[in-house]
C-alpha cells in the first residue's frame, strides 16, 4: 500500500538528476555504517571522516581519471550467468576493480590516503553489483541505447530508469536492515572473490527475469511494471548495504 501512495505522489515528477546512485549509493553506504561495530566505524572515520559522499566520489571522479570508468561494470555474453576472468578486459572491469579495492584496504602498510580511496572504490562498487544493468550483456551498454518511453510520455532508456527513476520513488520508503545471513545463509561459506561472483549472477538473474524488460522491444513500461520494481530496487539496496557492512567488518 505505501509503494501505491508514494507512486501516486511522486507520479509525474522528473527524477533524471540523481543516479541509483547518487542517492541510492548514499543509502546503501548509510544503512552499512547504522549497523556496523563501532570498532570498525571509528576505523572508517579515521581514513575519511563523516563525509557522506564517500560512496558517490567514484562516480565523481570519472572524468578526472577515466581509466576507472571500466571498473564500474562488467558484461557478460548473452544469457551467460557466471563470470570468468575472460570476462574482465585489460582496461579492468568491476570485478577485478572490487578485488583490488579490497587488497589496498586490507594492507595497513599502504598509505592513508591510499586506503581511504580503495574504502570509497569498495562502498560504491558494492553498490554498482546490486543494479542489473551494471552486469549486462557485451555490445549493449548497459542498456542505455534501449530506448523506451514511460506511461506518461517520458522518453528514456532502461539504465536510466534503472539508474535514477525508480529508485526515486524507492527511497522514499522506509528503509529497515536485513539479515543477510537470514536471506542468504550460503555467502558466509564463500571467500570475498567468490561471494563477488555470487552476487553478479544475482543481479544477472534479476536482469533476465521476464518483468524486468531488459532487450525486450515489446515490454509496456506502465505504472505497474513501475510499483513492482519499485520493490525490487528496494531489496537491492538494502542487499547492497548488508554486504557492504560485512565485507567491511570483515577487511
Amino acid at each position: 500500500m505505501k509503494v501505491l501512495l508514494i507512486f501516486g505522489f511522486l507520479f509525474g515528477a522528473s527524477f533524471f538528476a540523481n543516479a541509483w546512485w547518487d542517492d541510492g549509493h548514499r543509502k546503501v553506504c548509510e544503512l552499512a555504517l547504522e549497523n556496523i561495530s563501532s570498532k570498525k566505524r571509528e576505523e572508517i572515520e579515521n581514513l575519511i571522516g563523516r563525509d557522506s559522499d564517500w560512496c558517490v566520489w567514484a562516480d565523481n571522479i570519472k572524468r578526472k581519471r577515466p581509466e576507472t570508468r571500466p571498473w564500474h561494470y562488467i558484461n557478460l555474453a548473452r544469457d551467460d550467468f557466471t563470470y570468468s576472468t575472460t570476462d574482465c578486459p585489460e582496461q579492468g572491469c568491476i570485478v577485478s576493480a572490487l578485488e583490488e579495492q579490497i587488497k589496498i584496504y586490507k594492507d595497513k602498510n599502504n598509505q592513508k590516503w591510499r586506503r581511504a580511496e580503495a574504502l570509497k572504490f569498495i562502498g560504491h562498487f558494492v553498490g554498482d553489483i546490486h543494479q542489473p544493468l551494471h552486469v549486462g550483456d557485451v555490445g549493449h551498454y548497459g542498456g542505455n541505447r534501449q530506448f523506451i518511453t514511460l506511461h506518461d510520455g517520458t522518453k528514456t532508456n532502461i539504465h536510466e530508469l534503472w539508474d535514477g527513476i525508480i529508485p526515486a520513488y524507492a527511497l522514499q520508503l522506509d528503509f529497515k536492515a536485513i539479515n543477510i545471513d537470514l536471506y542468504s545463509p550460503q555467502e558466509s561459506q564463500l571467500t570475498h572473490e567468490e561471494r563477488i561472483r555470487f552476487w553478479i549472477q544475482e543481479s544477472r538473474k534479476k536482469l533476465y527475469d521476464p518483468s524486468f524488460g531488459y532487450r525486450n522491444e515489446d515490454m509496456v513500461f506502465d505504472q505497474d511494471y513501475m510499483i513492482k520494481n519499485i520493490s525490487v530496487v528496494y531489496l537491492q539496496i538494502i542487499l547492497a548495504s548488508a554486504r557492504l557492512q560485512r565485507l567491511l567488518e570483515e577487511i
